[in-house]
C-alpha cells in the first residue's frame, strides 16, 4: 500500500517508521528544511522566508512539561545522562537520532508545501504539493494518508473587551522567542497551561513583575515570583481589570491560550469540518469516517510520543480492513464519547483533549478495539502520578512494565 505522511515531526517520523516496518511504500512530505516539526527553533515569527506562516512555537529556555521517560519512542531511549525534564535541543536531537537510526531520510521530501489533498472516486488520494525553492508543483496518488501536522501552529486568541484599546505589546506564545525585550517590564501572561507556566518562569527572571491569569486549575506550581490573578475581565489602554475587581498596570501581554485545529489543504470532498475546535468526524480521534483511509495522528493533546505510537499502530491495523465498522457505527461511537464528556462537564472545544483521567481508558480502548498491543502500564502509571505532583527537579527511572522510581 502507498501511504502519504503529511509532516515529518515527532508523529510523522513514527508513522513513517511503522509504515515501512509493515512493508508499505511510504513518503513523508515536510514543509520545513529540516525534520523535527515544531521542535525546531527559529528566531522568525509570523511569516517564514517563503511567505508561509511559521510553524514552530519553540522558544529559548523551553523545558519539557513532561519527563523524558514518557516522551520516548518504543525501544529507543534517551541518553541516560539527561535529567528527566529536558530542553528543546535535547528533544530535537533525540528525534534526529531516531530518524537516522531507522534510515528514514530517503523517504522524506523536504520543503514541500501541501497545496491540496483530495479523495478520488477509486478510493485513492491525490496530493498536490509545491517545492518551495524551485516552485515546481507535483501531483501524487496514494492509497492512504496520515495527517501528522501537529496542533501548535494556529494560535487561539480569546476575545477580551478592550483588547484593541491596549497600547502595550501583545503576542501569542506561538510568537514568543526570548525574554530580552521584557527586561524591567510588567508582563501579564494569560493562560496557565504548560507554556503559560514555563514562559512566566523565564520572563520572571528579567521582568519587573509577572502576573499569570487563569480560571480553574494551574497546570503545575509556578515560581514564587509569579503573581497569580483570576480571569481578565477587560483591558484598557495600559491596565488589565480582573474578575475579582483588581486592576494592574501592564506593559506587555503574552497569550498562552492554546491553538486551533487547521487543515487548509483538505478539500471539501475530504468531508472534514471543524466546529468550535472539534474536528468532525474522527473515529477514536483518528479515522475520517467518510474516508477511512485518512487518519489524523497526534490530534489528541498530551503525552505525545506514546499516544502517536498507539494511534499509528491502530490506523495501520484498521487499514487491513476498512469495512470492519460502518460509517454510522463509527459516528455513534463518537457521539457517545461526546455525551460522556458532557456528563463530565468537559467543554466541546476540548473534545480532543485526552487528559490524565481519560488517558488510560482511551489508549486501552484503542488497543482492545483492534487487538493491538497496549501502551505500557508503567507509562500510564507515571503519567497519572504526574497529575498529582509535578516537580521539574525530580528524576524518574522505569524499572519494568509496571513500576518506576522517582528521586532527586
Amino acid at each position: 500500500m502507498k501511504i502519504a505522511i503529511i509532516g515529518a515531526g515527532a508523529a510523522g517520523l513514527a508513522a513513517l517508521k511503522y509504515g515501512l516496518d509493515q512493508g508499505h511504500t511510504c513518503t513523508a512530505f515536510e514543509q520545513a528544511e529540516h525534520i523535527g516539526g515544531t521542535w525546531n527553533y527559529t528566531d522568525r515569527t509570523n511569516i517564514d522566508e517563503y511567505g508561509l506562516p511559521v510553524h514552530s512555537s519553540m522558544y529559548q529556555g523551553l523545558r519539557t512539561n513532561l519527563p523524558k521517560e514518557v516522551m520516548e519512542y518504543q525501544n529507543f531511549p534517551y541518553d541516560v545522562n539527561l535529567k528527566s525534564y529536558i530542553t528543546q535541543p535535547d528533544v530535537l536531537d533525540y528525534i534526529n537520532r531516531f530518524a537516522t537510526h531507522h534510515n528514514l531520510h530517503p523517504h522524506i521530501k523536504l520543503l514541500r508545501h501541501i497545496l491540496e489533498i483530495d479523495p478520488l472516486p477509486n478510493e485513492k488520494w491525490k496530493i498536490k504539493e509545491k517545492h518551495l525553492k524551485s516552485q515546481e508543483i507535483s501531483e501524487h496518488i496514494f492509497d492512504a494518508v496520515m495527517i501528522c501536522v501537529g496542533n501548535y501552529s494556529t494560535p487561539n486568541i480569546p476575545k477580551i473587551p478592550g483588547a484593541n484599546e491596549f497600547t502595550g505589546g501583545a503576542i501569542h506564545s506561538h510568537n514568543y522567542r526570548k525574554s530580552d525585550s521584557y527586561k524591567g517590564k510588567t508582563v501579564l501572561v494569560i493562560g496557565a497551561g504548560p507554556s503559560g507556566v514555563d514562559i512566566s518562569r523565564i520572563i520572571g527572571e528579567v521582568a519587573e513583575k509577572v502576573y499569570i491569569s487563569y480560571g480553574g486549575r494551574i497546570f503545575c506550581k509556578a515560581e514564587d515570583y509569579v503573581l497569580h490573578k483570576p480571569i481578565v475581565k477587560k483591558l484598557t489602554a495600559n491596565t488589565a481589570v480582573f474578575e475579582d475587581g483588581s486592576e494592574e498596570v501592564i506593559d506587555e501581554i503574552i497569550y498562552c491560550t492554546g491553538y486551533l485545529y487547521s487543515y487548509p489543504f483538505l478539500t471539501p470532498k475530504c468531508g472534514i469540518e471543524i466546529e468550535n475546535n472539534w474536528v468532525k468526524y474522527l473515529y477514536k480521534h483518528i479515522i475520517n469516517i467518510q474516508h477511512p483511509t485518512m487518519g489524523f495522528i497526534g490530534i489528541t493533546l498530551h503525552l505525545l510520543f506514546p499516544t502517536v505510537d498507539i494511534q499509528i499502530r491502530f490506523f495501520l491495523e484498521f487499514l487491513k480492513n476498512t469495512n470492519r465498522f460502518s460509517q454510522e457505527e463509527m459516528k455513534q461511537d463518537i457521539l457517545k464519547n461526546i455525551e460522556i464528556r458532557k456528563e463530565q462537564a468537559l467543554p466541546q472545544h476540548r473534545v480532543h483533549e485526552i487528559a490524565m483521567k481519560l488517558y488510560r481508558g482511551y489508549t486501552d480502548n484503542l488497543a482492545d478495539t483492534l487487538g493491538i498491543k497496549r501502551v505500557r502500564p508503567v507509562i500510564q502509571n507515571l503519567y497519572e502520578h504526574l497529575g498529582n505532583s509535578r516537580d521539574i527537579n525530580k528524576r524518574y527511572k522505569i524499572l519494568n512494565d509496571h513500576e518506576f522510581v522517582e528521586y532527586y
